[in-house]
């Protein structure tokens, strides 16, 4: 691609002819404009009053859980959960992918068990210590 710089002038009154001549155009234009941009705030205000994270009831009783809570190491969104509640997995499986960065960090199984409980959701923040599922010992 070449640009091409030309010199020249301006000519004021030229450009007021254009604006006159043009100006039910513009006005058309500048409310289009002026609609659309109202729309995007009201787009972006209504996704602003939506809860950041959605709060899963909480277990009442950790003993209940025979088992071991795997907790986000990192803060992220979860993007994706590869297990399902009563699915099998073995030490150092994946269970979750944690997107953070623009990079996808897989959160694995620190022991084999059972699938007991997922307490997060795709596209839900996370942070340090939050709890993402719990394992069941195998049996």
């Amino acid at each position: 691609m070449q640009i091409r710089i030309e010199p020249g002038e301006f000519d004021f009154a030229e450009y007021n002819r254009f604006l006159v001549d043009n100006a039910g155009q513009i006005a058309e234009f500048q409310q289009r404009q002026q609609q659309a941009f109202r729309s995007e705030v009201a787009r972006w205000q209504a996704e602003d009053a939506e809860p950041e994270a959605q709060l899963l009831p909480p277990v009442e009783d950790d003993s209940q859980i025979d088992g071991y809570l795997v907790s986000a190491d990192l803060n992220g969104n979860v993007w994706k959960i590869l297990v399902e509640p009563g699915q099998s997995v073995e030490a150092g499986q994946p269970l979750i992918v944690v997107e953070a960065m623009k990079m996808e960090l897989a959160v694995t199984a620190p022991r084999a068990g059972v699938v007991k409980r997922i307490s997060c959701q795709p596209g839900r923040p996370v942070g340090p210590g939050d709890a993402l599922l719990w394992l069941e010992h195998a049996s």
